[in-house]
């Protein structure tokens, strides 16, 4: 629904509002910078990410610039350096400041718990339902016990079908703005084709969400009903 949702609006921004050479001239710098171009762009999406800035706009972003697969590339490199710097960032210098906001919160301590039992498959989990934000989790992970690889894993893994979900749409947005424009004309087999094609990513991503949340909704309640472990928690620093 989130991803229908800004498709449309990118769509009537595209086809309606002054922003479209921006846009377009936007995509053709980037196609003609080379590994400058996308250098830069990831950069400005490792900031981003950082900043908590809204995630699925970035992604439709990348997809937009660069097309599906490589800019599925682009923002799954920038989304690795900066799940990983703020992972120590929320484990070392802002803990502080992140335990008061998280501490206490029932989502929050459901995920701690159940990343006692089993860390890897939690992560991995959580990042593919999107339970929080990928941003705000990804500095909320840094306070459990989870260890680096796990999260590591579990984050980049979890995260390849929302990604190519949001980076698909965003690559597709231009070409049908292009459409209800009248700047492109297509046969209704080919609209057809372009239409099923959408459909079938979100189809696709919704089933994989969906059951990813049957099973982590299992996990969370099994790790509710038992006592908690008490392994090791990470210490400021190290």
């Amino acid at each position: 629904m989130l991803g229908l949702a800004l498709l449309a609006a990118v769509i009537i921004a595209l086809a309606m509002l002054p922003v479209e050479p921006l846009l377009r001239s936007t995509r053709d710098w980037a196609g003609a910078s080379g590994p400058w171009g996308l250098l830069i762009v990831a950069g400005l999406l490792v900031a981003g990410i950082l900043l908590l800035l809204p995630s699925s706009p970035m992604m439709m972003l990348a997809g937009f610039l660069f097309g599906p697969a490589l800019g599925l590339a682009v923002f799954w490199v920038a989304g690795l350096v900066a799940s990983t710097a703020a992972f120590w960032i929320g484990r070392t210098m802002a803990r502080p400041w992140i335990e008061r906001r998280v501490r206490g919160k029932g989502i929050f301590m459901a995920i701690d718990r159940a990343i006692q039992r089993k860390g890897f498959l939690v992560v991995l989990l959580a990042r593919l339902v999107m339970l929080l934000p990928y941003q705000v989790l990804n500095y909320t992970l840094g306070l459990t016990a989870v260890g680096f690889r796990d999260y590591l894993l579990g984050t980049n893994l979890g995260m390849i079908a929302p990604m190519f979900l949001f980076v698909y749409l965003g690559s597709s947005a231009a070409d049908l703005a292009a459409i209800l424009a009248g700047q492109v004309s297509l046969e209704r087999g080919e609209m057809l084709t372009a239409a099923a094609a959408v459909a079938g990513v979100i189809l696709i991503a919704a089933l994989i969400i969906r059951s990813a949340g049957r099973v982590l909704r299992e996990e969370l309640q099994t790790a509710s009903k038992r006592p908690p472990e008490s392994p090791p928690r990470p210490v400021s620093g190290r």
